[in-house]
Protein backbone atom coordinates (compact mmCIF):
# COMPACT_ATOMS: atom_id res chain seq x y z
CA UNK A 1 0.00 0.00 0.00
CA UNK A 2 2.82 2.51 0.90
CA UNK A 3 4.88 1.95 -2.75
CA UNK A 4 1.32 2.88 -4.54
CA UNK A 5 1.83 6.73 -2.20
CA UNK A 6 5.23 6.86 -2.62
CA UNK A 7 5.52 8.78 -6.28
CA UNK A 8 2.50 11.51 -4.53
CA UNK A 9 4.39 11.83 -1.50
CA UNK A 10 8.10 12.30 -3.19
CA UNK A 11 6.93 14.72 -5.10
CA UNK A 12 8.24 18.08 -3.58
CA UNK A 13 5.29 20.11 -5.08
CA UNK A 14 2.67 17.81 -3.44
CA UNK A 15 4.32 17.86 -0.15
CA UNK A 16 4.49 21.88 0.05
CA UNK A 17 0.62 21.68 -0.90
CA UNK A 18 0.10 18.89 1.24
CA UNK A 19 1.46 20.63 4.74
CA UNK A 20 -0.82 23.72 3.24
CA UNK A 21 -3.80 20.97 3.58
CA UNK A 22 -2.84 19.54 7.03
CA UNK A 23 -1.99 23.08 8.81
CA UNK A 24 -4.89 24.75 7.26
CA UNK A 25 -7.13 22.04 8.15
CA UNK A 26 -6.01 21.21 11.79
CA UNK A 27 -6.02 24.67 12.69
CA UNK A 28 -9.98 25.06 11.42
CA UNK A 29 -10.89 22.58 13.22
CA UNK A 30 -9.31 23.74 16.35
CA UNK A 31 -10.45 26.96 16.02
CA UNK A 32 -13.94 25.82 15.55
CA UNK A 33 -14.06 23.96 18.51
CA UNK A 34 -12.83 26.48 21.04
CA UNK A 35 -15.26 28.82 19.54
CA UNK A 36 -18.07 26.92 20.32
CA UNK A 37 -17.09 26.05 23.56
CA UNK A 38 -16.18 29.62 24.48
CA UNK A 39 -19.54 30.52 23.29
CA UNK A 40 -21.32 28.24 25.19
CA UNK A 41 -19.31 29.13 28.60
CA UNK A 42 -19.81 32.66 28.18
CA UNK A 43 -23.70 32.73 26.77
CA UNK A 44 -25.12 29.27 27.33
CA UNK A 45 -26.92 29.64 24.43
CA UNK A 46 -27.19 26.70 21.54
CA UNK A 47 -28.04 29.47 19.31
CA UNK A 48 -25.17 31.37 18.98
CA UNK A 49 -23.75 28.06 18.85
CA UNK A 50 -25.34 27.51 16.04
CA UNK A 51 -24.91 31.12 14.26
CA UNK A 52 -21.32 30.32 14.48
CA UNK A 53 -21.67 28.00 11.63
CA UNK A 54 -24.11 30.51 9.95
CA UNK A 55 -21.29 33.27 9.99
CA UNK A 56 -18.80 30.57 8.51
CA UNK A 57 -21.35 29.44 5.99
CA UNK A 58 -22.11 33.03 4.72
CA UNK A 59 -19.27 34.27 3.09
CA UNK A 60 -19.51 31.55 0.19
CA UNK A 61 -23.18 32.51 -0.75
CA UNK A 62 -22.12 36.00 -0.89
CA UNK A 63 -18.52 35.67 -2.87
CA UNK A 64 -18.24 32.14 -3.55
CA UNK A 65 -18.93 32.20 -7.47
CA UNK A 66 -16.54 35.42 -8.04
CA UNK A 67 -13.74 33.57 -6.04
CA UNK A 68 -13.65 31.07 -8.36
CA UNK A 69 -13.84 33.24 -10.85
CA UNK A 70 -10.92 34.79 -9.56
CA UNK A 71 -8.59 32.01 -8.99
CA UNK A 72 -9.04 31.02 -12.76
CA UNK A 73 -7.96 34.20 -13.50
CA UNK A 74 -4.99 34.35 -10.91
CA UNK A 75 -1.90 32.59 -9.91
CA UNK A 76 -3.39 29.88 -7.74
CA UNK A 77 0.14 29.75 -5.74
CA UNK A 78 -0.23 33.66 -5.24
CA UNK A 79 -3.94 33.19 -3.89
CA UNK A 80 -2.52 30.49 -1.86
CA UNK A 81 -0.06 32.07 -0.09
CA UNK A 82 -1.89 34.87 0.25
CA UNK A 83 -4.95 33.91 2.07
CA UNK A 84 -2.60 31.62 4.76
CA UNK A 85 -0.90 34.40 5.35
CA UNK A 86 -4.28 36.78 6.18
CA UNK A 87 -5.92 34.08 7.75
CA UNK A 88 -2.90 33.70 10.45
CA UNK A 89 -2.83 37.57 10.93
CA UNK A 90 -6.69 37.62 11.40
CA UNK A 91 -6.91 34.98 14.32
CA UNK A 92 -3.52 36.89 15.43
CA UNK A 93 -5.18 40.15 15.73
CA UNK A 94 -8.17 38.48 17.84
CA UNK A 95 -5.70 36.65 20.07
CA UNK A 96 -3.58 39.72 21.01
CA UNK A 97 -6.92 41.34 22.76
CA UNK A 98 -7.80 38.83 25.27
CA UNK A 99 -10.93 41.20 26.64
CA UNK A 100 -12.12 41.59 22.93
CA UNK A 101 -16.64 41.53 22.68
CA UNK A 102 -16.84 37.54 22.74
CA UNK A 103 -19.13 38.57 19.87
CA UNK A 104 -16.30 39.90 17.65
CA UNK A 105 -15.65 35.94 17.23
CA UNK A 106 -18.24 36.05 14.64
CA UNK A 107 -16.51 38.64 12.62
CA UNK A 108 -13.27 36.58 12.90
CA UNK A 109 -14.53 33.39 11.55
CA UNK A 110 -16.52 35.21 8.94
CA UNK A 111 -13.30 36.56 7.57
CA UNK A 112 -11.70 33.26 7.70
CA UNK A 113 -14.17 31.36 6.09
CA UNK A 114 -14.15 35.12 3.11
CA UNK A 115 -10.53 34.18 2.67
CA UNK A 116 -11.03 30.06 2.50
CA UNK A 117 -13.39 30.96 -0.46
CA UNK A 118 -10.12 31.42 -2.55
CA UNK A 119 -8.33 29.07 -0.49
CA UNK A 120 -10.04 26.16 -0.74
CA UNK A 121 -10.84 26.33 -4.69
CA UNK A 122 -7.03 27.18 -5.42
CA UNK A 123 -6.14 24.36 -3.64
CA UNK A 124 -8.22 21.81 -5.59
CA UNK A 125 -7.42 23.10 -8.82
CA UNK A 126 -3.65 22.92 -7.55
CA UNK A 127 -3.29 19.42 -7.17
CA UNK A 128 -3.97 18.28 -10.89
CA UNK A 129 -1.36 20.28 -11.86
CA UNK A 130 1.02 19.09 -9.75
CA UNK A 131 0.61 15.79 -10.01
CA UNK A 132 -0.08 13.25 -13.00
CA UNK A 133 -3.64 12.09 -13.79
CA UNK A 134 -2.57 8.42 -13.10
CA UNK A 135 -2.01 9.86 -9.67
CA UNK A 136 -4.93 11.99 -8.74
CA UNK A 137 -6.82 9.26 -6.82
CA UNK A 138 -3.55 8.55 -4.69
CA UNK A 139 -3.28 12.35 -4.17
CA UNK A 140 -6.89 13.04 -3.10
CA UNK A 141 -6.82 9.93 -0.90
CA UNK A 142 -4.41 11.56 1.13
CA UNK A 143 -6.03 14.80 1.48
CA UNK A 144 -9.30 13.04 2.09
CA UNK A 145 -7.36 11.21 4.68
CA UNK A 146 -5.92 14.50 6.19
CA UNK A 147 -8.68 15.84 6.20
CA UNK A 148 -10.68 13.60 8.29
CA UNK A 149 -7.69 12.65 10.56
CA UNK A 150 -7.01 16.90 10.89
CA UNK A 151 -10.83 16.73 12.17
CA UNK A 152 -10.36 13.82 14.82
CA UNK A 153 -7.08 14.91 15.87
CA UNK A 154 -8.23 18.92 16.35
CA UNK A 155 -11.43 18.42 18.22
CA UNK A 156 -9.68 15.60 20.08
CA UNK A 157 -6.83 17.81 21.07
CA UNK A 158 -8.49 21.33 20.93
CA UNK A 159 -9.82 21.00 24.84
CA UNK A 160 -7.07 19.64 26.28
CA UNK A 161 -4.99 22.85 24.62
CA UNK A 162 -7.46 25.12 25.76
CA UNK A 163 -7.46 23.60 29.24
CA UNK A 164 -3.95 24.02 29.48
CA UNK A 165 -3.19 26.56 27.42
CA UNK A 166 -5.65 28.89 27.85
CA UNK A 167 -8.35 30.30 24.68
CA UNK A 168 -6.14 33.01 23.39
CA UNK A 169 -2.95 30.51 23.37
CA UNK A 170 -4.69 28.08 21.67
CA UNK A 171 -5.22 30.80 18.95
CA UNK A 172 -1.65 31.80 18.81
CA UNK A 173 -1.11 27.91 18.35
CA UNK A 174 -3.83 28.00 15.34
CA UNK A 175 -1.92 31.41 14.09
CA UNK A 176 1.51 29.82 14.25
CA UNK A 177 0.59 26.63 12.04
CA UNK A 178 -1.04 28.84 9.28
CA UNK A 179 2.12 30.78 9.05
CA UNK A 180 3.72 27.18 8.80
CA UNK A 181 1.61 26.31 6.02
CA UNK A 182 2.05 30.02 4.45
CA UNK A 183 5.70 29.54 4.01
CA UNK A 184 4.97 25.35 2.56
CA UNK A 185 3.18 27.48 -0.45
CA UNK A 186 5.31 29.90 -0.96
CA UNK A 187 7.72 26.94 -2.29
CA UNK A 188 5.13 26.12 -4.91
CA UNK A 189 5.99 26.87 -8.40
CA UNK A 190 3.64 29.09 -10.34
CA UNK A 191 0.61 27.54 -11.08
CA UNK A 192 -1.45 29.96 -14.11
CA UNK A 193 -4.38 28.45 -16.10
CA UNK A 194 -3.55 30.31 -19.00
CA UNK A 195 -6.44 33.09 -18.57
CA UNK A 196 -5.48 36.78 -18.77
CA UNK A 197 -6.84 39.31 -17.33
CA UNK A 198 -8.08 42.10 -19.35
CA UNK A 199 -6.42 45.78 -19.15
CA UNK A 200 -9.48 47.42 -19.90
CA UNK A 201 -12.16 48.24 -16.78
CA UNK A 202 -14.97 47.47 -18.98
CA UNK A 203 -13.54 43.92 -20.42
CA UNK A 204 -12.30 42.88 -17.13
CA UNK A 205 -15.47 43.61 -15.75
CA UNK A 206 -17.57 41.63 -18.53
CA UNK A 207 -14.97 38.80 -18.29
CA UNK A 208 -15.02 38.29 -14.81
CA UNK A 209 -18.86 37.71 -14.82
CA UNK A 210 -18.59 35.59 -18.08
CA UNK A 211 -16.09 32.98 -16.13
CA UNK A 212 -18.62 32.44 -13.51
CA UNK A 213 -21.43 32.19 -16.07
CA UNK A 214 -18.98 29.75 -17.67
CA UNK A 215 -18.37 27.60 -14.79
CA UNK A 216 -22.46 27.02 -14.35
CA UNK A 217 -22.76 26.07 -17.69
CA UNK A 218 -20.12 23.98 -17.87
CA UNK A 219 -21.31 21.77 -14.70
CA UNK A 220 -24.76 21.90 -16.03
CA UNK A 221 -23.43 20.71 -19.66
CA UNK A 222 -21.06 18.38 -19.18
CA UNK A 223 -22.25 15.17 -18.02
CA UNK A 224 -19.23 13.72 -16.75
CA UNK A 225 -18.97 16.67 -14.51
CA UNK A 226 -22.44 17.78 -13.40
CA UNK A 227 -23.09 13.94 -12.10
CA UNK A 228 -19.84 13.80 -9.74
CA UNK A 229 -20.82 17.33 -8.57
CA UNK A 230 -24.42 16.33 -7.98
CA UNK A 231 -23.09 13.15 -6.06
CA UNK A 232 -20.23 15.52 -3.86
CA UNK A 233 -23.47 18.33 -3.44
CA UNK A 234 -26.00 15.55 -1.76
CA UNK A 235 -22.95 14.03 0.47
CA UNK A 236 -21.83 17.31 1.92
CA UNK A 237 -24.87 18.32 2.61
CA UNK A 238 -26.14 15.11 4.41
CA UNK A 239 -22.75 15.22 6.41
CA UNK A 240 -23.51 18.38 7.47
CA UNK A 241 -27.20 17.55 8.64
CA UNK A 242 -25.37 14.52 10.11
CA UNK A 243 -22.95 16.59 12.54
CA UNK A 244 -25.45 19.14 13.80
CA UNK A 245 -27.74 15.93 14.24
CA UNK A 246 -24.48 14.44 16.63
CA UNK A 247 -26.16 14.93 19.82
CA UNK A 248 -29.73 13.66 19.14
CA UNK A 249 -28.23 10.13 17.64
CA UNK A 250 -25.69 9.78 20.68
CA UNK A 251 -28.62 10.68 23.58
CA UNK A 252 -31.88 9.16 21.70
CA UNK A 253 -30.66 6.17 19.30
CA UNK A 254 -27.69 5.06 21.36
CA UNK A 255 -28.38 6.34 24.57
CA UNK A 256 -24.25 6.88 25.29
CA UNK A 257 -23.11 9.87 27.30
CA UNK A 258 -22.96 13.20 25.54
CA UNK A 259 -19.54 14.13 26.26
CA UNK A 260 -18.21 10.79 24.56
CA UNK A 261 -20.62 11.30 21.44
CA UNK A 262 -17.23 12.55 19.24
CA UNK A 263 -14.97 8.98 20.79
CA UNK A 264 -18.09 7.03 19.48
CA UNK A 265 -18.80 9.31 16.30
CA UNK A 266 -15.95 10.83 15.15
CA UNK A 267 -12.98 8.03 16.02
CA UNK A 268 -14.61 5.03 14.14
CA UNK A 269 -15.22 7.14 11.07
CA UNK A 270 -11.81 8.54 10.68
CA UNK A 271 -10.38 4.78 10.49
CA UNK A 272 -12.68 4.06 8.02
CA UNK A 273 -11.61 7.00 6.07
CA UNK A 274 -7.82 5.81 6.62
CA UNK A 275 -8.79 2.37 5.53
CA UNK A 276 -10.84 3.74 2.90
CA UNK A 277 -7.28 5.11 1.64
CA UNK A 278 -5.59 1.99 1.50
CA UNK A 279 -8.44 -0.01 0.15
CA UNK A 280 -9.11 2.17 -2.54
CA UNK A 281 -5.86 2.87 -5.06
CA UNK A 282 -5.91 -0.97 -4.50
CA UNK A 283 -9.23 -1.73 -6.09
CA UNK A 284 -8.58 1.01 -8.98
CA UNK A 285 -5.08 -0.47 -9.69
CA UNK A 286 -7.00 -3.67 -9.88
CA UNK A 287 -9.19 -2.48 -12.40
CA UNK A 288 -12.28 -1.32 -10.78
CA UNK A 289 -14.02 1.62 -12.09
CA UNK A 290 -14.39 4.33 -10.38
CA UNK A 291 -18.48 3.77 -11.13
CA UNK A 292 -18.14 0.61 -9.38
CA UNK A 293 -16.33 1.87 -5.99
CA UNK A 294 -19.37 4.17 -5.66
CA UNK A 295 -22.38 2.34 -6.47
CA UNK A 296 -21.21 -0.31 -4.17
CA UNK A 297 -20.37 2.16 -1.15
CA UNK A 298 -23.90 3.73 -2.32
CA UNK A 299 -25.37 0.36 -1.13
CA UNK A 300 -23.31 -0.43 1.38
CA UNK A 301 -24.03 3.49 3.41
CA UNK A 302 -27.72 2.55 2.66
CA UNK A 303 -27.80 -0.99 4.53
CA UNK A 304 -25.57 -0.04 6.98
CA UNK A 305 -27.85 2.87 8.46
CA UNK A 306 -30.44 0.95 8.17
CA UNK A 307 -28.76 -1.64 10.60
CA UNK A 308 -27.06 1.30 12.61
CA UNK A 309 -31.11 2.80 13.03
CA UNK A 310 -33.23 -0.18 13.61
CA UNK A 311 -31.53 -2.79 15.03
CA UNK A 312 -28.34 -1.56 16.90
CA UNK A 313 -30.45 0.63 19.14
CA UNK A 314 -32.26 -2.20 20.48
CA UNK A 315 -29.04 -4.47 21.61
CA UNK A 316 -27.44 -4.48 25.33
CA UNK A 317 -25.46 -1.59 25.81
CA UNK A 318 -21.95 -2.92 25.63
CA UNK A 319 -22.91 -4.88 22.32
CA UNK A 320 -24.75 -1.58 20.77
CA UNK A 321 -21.37 0.20 21.54
CA UNK A 322 -19.04 -2.26 19.39
CA UNK A 323 -21.48 -2.63 16.25
CA UNK A 324 -22.19 0.72 16.35
CA UNK A 325 -18.61 1.66 16.43
CA UNK A 326 -18.17 -1.10 13.51
CA UNK A 327 -20.78 0.35 11.62
CA UNK A 328 -19.46 3.88 11.61
CA UNK A 329 -16.42 2.53 10.66
CA UNK A 330 -17.77 1.05 7.32
CA UNK A 331 -19.83 4.23 7.25
CA UNK A 332 -16.28 5.92 7.11
CA UNK A 333 -15.33 3.49 4.68
CA UNK A 334 -18.03 4.13 2.18
CA UNK A 335 -18.16 7.51 2.77
CA UNK A 336 -14.69 7.92 1.65
CA UNK A 337 -15.47 5.28 -1.61
CA UNK A 338 -18.06 7.96 -2.66
CA UNK A 339 -16.10 11.20 -2.04
CA UNK A 340 -12.58 10.61 -3.18
CA UNK A 341 -13.98 8.39 -7.24
CA UNK A 342 -16.33 11.66 -7.44
CA UNK A 343 -13.86 14.15 -7.11
CA UNK A 344 -11.13 12.19 -9.15
CA UNK A 345 -12.81 12.17 -12.06
CA UNK A 346 -14.37 15.71 -11.39
CA UNK A 347 -10.59 16.57 -12.02
CA UNK A 348 -10.11 14.50 -14.32
CA UNK A 349 -13.03 15.72 -16.57
CA UNK A 350 -12.60 19.30 -16.15
CA UNK A 351 -10.16 21.60 -18.06
CA UNK A 352 -7.35 23.06 -16.47
CA UNK A 353 -8.96 27.01 -17.02
CA UNK A 354 -12.04 25.81 -15.83
CA UNK A 355 -10.66 23.88 -12.67
CA UNK A 356 -11.00 26.67 -10.16
CA UNK A 357 -14.78 27.99 -11.11
CA UNK A 358 -15.99 23.98 -10.75
CA UNK A 359 -14.80 23.32 -7.59
CA UNK A 360 -16.02 27.18 -6.11
CA UNK A 361 -19.14 27.01 -7.71
CA UNK A 362 -19.73 23.41 -5.78
CA UNK A 363 -18.92 24.69 -2.26
CA UNK A 364 -21.00 27.51 -3.28
CA UNK A 365 -23.91 25.18 -4.13
CA UNK A 366 -23.00 23.63 -1.00
CA UNK A 367 -23.69 26.13 1.04
CA UNK A 368 -26.65 27.61 0.03
CA UNK A 369 -28.22 23.89 -0.23
CA UNK A 370 -27.38 23.29 3.06
CA UNK A 371 -28.37 26.42 4.98
CA UNK A 372 -32.00 25.65 5.34
CA UNK A 373 -30.98 21.67 6.11
CA UNK A 374 -28.76 22.70 8.88
CA UNK A 375 -30.32 25.77 10.51
CA UNK A 376 -33.52 23.89 10.54
CA UNK A 377 -32.22 20.18 11.26
CA UNK A 378 -33.23 20.13 14.93
CA UNK A 379 -36.84 21.18 14.35
CA UNK A 380 -37.08 18.84 11.77
CA UNK A 381 -35.74 15.97 13.79
CA UNK A 382 -38.11 16.86 16.66
CA UNK A 383 -41.40 16.83 14.15
CA UNK A 384 -40.12 13.46 12.10
CA UNK A 385 -37.93 11.82 14.84
CA UNK A 386 -34.20 10.91 14.03
CA UNK A 387 -35.07 7.57 13.34
CA UNK A 388 -37.02 9.03 10.55
CA UNK A 389 -34.48 11.32 9.38
CA UNK A 390 -31.41 8.47 9.00
CA UNK A 391 -34.06 6.31 7.22
CA UNK A 392 -34.44 8.94 4.92
CA UNK A 393 -30.68 9.61 4.51
CA UNK A 394 -30.55 6.06 3.98
CA UNK A 395 -33.45 5.81 1.19
CA UNK A 396 -31.45 8.45 -0.52
CA UNK A 397 -28.55 6.61 -0.83
CA UNK A 398 -30.00 3.33 -2.31
CA UNK A 399 -32.38 5.53 -4.38
CA UNK A 400 -29.17 6.50 -5.66
CA UNK A 401 -27.22 3.49 -6.09
CA UNK A 402 -30.70 1.99 -7.90
CA UNK A 403 -31.02 4.88 -10.48
CA UNK A 404 -27.02 4.87 -11.12
CA UNK A 405 -26.70 1.05 -11.88
CA UNK A 406 -29.70 1.14 -13.89
CA UNK A 407 -28.89 4.08 -15.83
CA UNK A 408 -25.32 5.62 -14.84
CA UNK A 409 -23.42 4.35 -17.58
CA UNK A 410 -25.95 5.25 -19.98
CA UNK A 411 -26.14 8.84 -18.63
CA UNK A 412 -22.60 9.45 -18.84
CA UNK A 413 -22.03 8.16 -22.07
CA UNK A 414 -25.04 10.72 -23.46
Amino acid sequence: MINEFKPVINNRNFRFLWVSQILSQLSINIMNFVFLIKLFEVTGSAISTSLLWVAYSLPAILIGPFASAIVDLTDKRKVLFITNFLQALTILLYAIFPHANIFILYEVVFIYSLLNQFYVPAEAASLPSILPKEKLTQGNSLFFLTQQGSLILGFGVAGLIKHYLGFNNTLFVCSFFLFVAFISTIFLPKLTSGNKVPKQFEEAVTKFFRHIFEGYQFIKNERKVFTPVLMLICFQVALQISIVEVPIIAKNLLSIPLNTAGIYLLVPAGIGAILGAMLLPKLIARGWRKKRIIDNSLLIIGIIILVFTFIIPTLPYYFRVILSFLSIMLLGLSFFGVIIPSQTYLQEWTPKELRGRVFGNFWFLVAVLSVVPVVFAGSIVEILGVRFFLFLISSVAISIYIVSKKYGDRFLSG
